[in-house]
This record gives structure tokens, sequence and C-alpha cells, in this order.
């Protein structure tokens, strides 16, 4: 019997023992942690309150501003002004589009920049140019710049472009990258720069009329719009029922030249939408599509399409709740049309096919009376009780008693 008692005093040592060296290294691993986070300046707190970002995080980051990326402006150097660069991948060039005088670009050489991993490097590239000569101003002339890398690296994007003479300073330009979409939108609309000062709430009204029609790509050129409204349509983009991006790009055009800057707004809004719709379009802020019976969705990518101006006001009182776009419906026509605008190899070149017309809303109208145009009667209802109308009208009234409330503090 007392054999079994010192074997087992024997085994509950060793068990002693081996629980004790377990516990010392467990302490000691536990130990060495918390060394590590106080070093480190971490708490427990940092740990367990970690941010889990949802995916639909990073599809709002990448959608926002989604046409206006890399963020351009126009740039002199020398006598020439460079506003965008845009990346070929079919001809796996780089395509700019210049101002200057037509002296041409004697000695000038280009490298294209690219990003590999966390380094960069740079190839040197064939450059060639077409020009579109300007007879009102000799000083700004159209240049199509092309710069052909000798070899482009495998796997890698091009950031920017290096344009000027060798041992003199060289113009640096970002490079936009535009991917081709498998689903393409019908049309993206391009909104040229408003010098007019048009009121806020017009500005709102002109995308949520659109957004009916089924647009839901917005490119503006802005030259001074109050941040707060282009902070509060990119923010609105993406949401439901509502359009899915609101891109806003600084154009601050160097001349007074407005045939010049159309032709310059045009080409830059081809390119810059190439690959992501059948068709683009270049609107003021003014000027509301109006569509025949047909929609957008019947649009083909390889026709042209043609829309009648026609100049709208009003002399009559309406309901002041209506947009303003309802209210100015005596129209009289004008020998102008809009035409979409596609840069596609394969199109017919027949001639465009009439699509519907184009109201540009006007002060004042030679005709002071006459017949209604109701072709916009159709999208009142919807029109008026659009949600993005609605969300604008409840920001301006939290604004006005914001404001008022601050005032009355300050008193």
């Amino acid at each position: 019997m007392r054999k079994y008692q010192q074997l087992l005093l024997v085994l509950v040592s060793f068990v002693s023992v081996f629980t004790l060296l377990l516990y010392r290294y467990e302490y000691m691993q536990l130990l060495n942690v918390l060394e590590v986070l106080n070093f480190f300046g971490y708490t427990a707190d940092n740990m367990t309150n970690c941010v889990l970002l949802e995916d639909k995080f990073y599809v709002d980051l990448e959608n926002d501003n989604l046409l206006a990326k890399p963020p351009v402006f126009w740039i002199k150097h020398d006598q020439y002004y460079a506003y965008s660069a845009f990346w070929s991948t079919q001809h796996q060039s780089v395509n700019l589009l210049i101002l200057g005088p037509r002296s041409g670009f004697s000695g000038y050489e280009c490298r294209v920049w690219f990003k590999m991993a966390d380094q960069f490097i740079s190839k040197p590239a064939k450059l060639s140019y077409s020009i579109r000569t300007n007879n009102r101003d000799p000083n700004f002339h159209q240049y199509e710049i092309h710069c052909k890398p000798d070899n482009v690296p495998i796997n890698t994007e091009p950031y920017g472009v290096l344009l000027g003479r060798e041992n003199f300073l060289k113009l640096f330009i970002p490079i936009n990258i535009q991917k081709e979409s498998l689903i393409k939108d019908d049309l993206i609309m391009c909104i040229a720069p408003d010098y007019s000062g048009i009121p806020d709430t017009y500005l709102v009204e002109f995308i949520a009329y659109h957004t009916l029609l089924g647009v839901r790509h917005f490119v503006a050129y802005d030259i001074g719009i109050h941040y707060k409204v282009l902070q509060f349509l990119r923010s609105i983009a993406g949401h439901r029922d509502m359009y899915k991006t609101f891109s806003t790009l600084s154009w601050q055009f160097p001349t007074t030249d407005l045939q010049l800057e159309r032709s310059m707004l045009i080409k830059d809004c081809i390119q810059r939408t190439q690959g992501l719709a059948k068709h683009s379009v270049l609107l003021s802020w003014n000027q509301y599509l109006i569509l025949n019976k047909d929609e957008l969705s019947s649009l083909k990518h390889d026709i042209d399409y043609t829309f009648e101006m026609k100049k709208c006001c009003n002399n009559r009182q309406l309901k002041k709740s209506w947009p303003m776009a309802m209210k100015k419906t005596i129209c009289e026509k004008t020998n102008k049309t809009i035409n979409t605008i596609i840069d596609d190899q394969t199109m017919n070149h027949q001639p465009p096919t009439k699509m519907g017309s184009i109201h540009s809303l006007d002060e004042i109208c030679e005709k002071n009376s006459g017949k209604d145009d109701k072709s916009m009667a159709k999208y009142l209802i919807h029109f008026v009780n659009s949600k993005l109308l609605m969300l604008w009208k409840t920001q301006l009234r939290f604004s006005i008693t914001h404001v008022t409330n601050n005032n009355a503090i300050n008193l």
C-alpha cells in the first residue's frame, strides 16, 4: 500500500511541475505581446475597435468623381496651353489636347511615365501631331499631340507624360486611363461651363430632369459653381433612383473665343467618356433634352443623332413650385442643331438621325405669345416630385433656418 502512495505522490508532483512550466510559458508569451503593444503605443481598445470597411465603401470611393480622374486644369508652358492627356490602349499611345501658336513643336520631345509597384520608370516616346488652324486668333491653334512609347512595360499603366525641349523645363500632364466597359451606357452628358450665373436650384433641376430621361453619368466643366452645390450633387450620386456619378472638372479656358472653347470641350468630352457609353452630348445648364417617342435605350452605337434647338421663354404666371423648364413653354425654332458625339471608327457616315429637340431656356424671346410647347408635359408629375429636388429643397430650408438661428445668436 505504501508503494502505491509513493507512486501517486510522484505523479501528482510531475503533473504540478508540468502545469507550472506550462503556466510560465503562457505567461511569458502574453508578457511579450503586452510589451510589443506598449512599445508601439497600442491599447486593447485599439485592437478591438477596428474599423471594418464594407465593399460599398470602396465602390463609392471608386465612383466618386469617376470621370474627372486624375484632376486636371489648364497649364501654360512657353506659348502653349495644355489641359488633358488620354491613354489609348488600342494604339498604346498618349493623346494630348493643346492650344498655341503655329510655330510648331520643333525640338520638343516627350516621355511617358509608368508606375511599377512602388517604383516609377519613364520611356522615351515618338512625338507626332496634327493642327487645326484658327483664323480668328493666330495665338490659339488646336493641336492634337500623340506620344507613342518605344516599348510599354508589361503589367503597368501610364500615369503621366512629360513634354518639352531638352535641357529646358518640361510640362507634366497626368494621364486619364478610360477602361472599356462591357455594358455601355446609352448616353453620357457633358455640361459646358456657365457664364451667366444660373441660380443653384436651376442646376439641381437640370440634373433631376435628365435623370428622369435615363442619364446616369454627368461631367460638369466648372468655372465657379458654389462648392456646396457640387458637394450636394456628388454626395447624392449612386443612391437608389438617382444618377450613378457626377464628376466636376476645373475649366479656366485661356481665351474668350467661345467657338474654340466649345470645340475643345467636345474633344475632351469624347475622349473622357470613350468606352463607357454609346453616345455623349455636350449641353449647357439652360438646355434641356427632349426625346421623341423613342427612349435613350433605342440609341444605336453606330448612328449619329441630332436634336433641333428651340429657344423657349414665358410671360405667364405659373405655379412657383414648378421647375423653371416647365414654366418656359413658349418656344420658337432656331436654325441650330446639336448632335450627339461619338468616337467610333465603325459608324456608317450617314446623315444624322433626328431624335428630338433641345429647349434652350432664355429670359427674353422674340415671340411674346404663342402656342405652348407641351413636349415636356409627360415628365411634369415625375419632375415636380423628383427625390433630388425634394432633398435639395429640404437642404435649402435647413440652411436658411441654420443661418437665421446663427444671426439671432450673434445679435
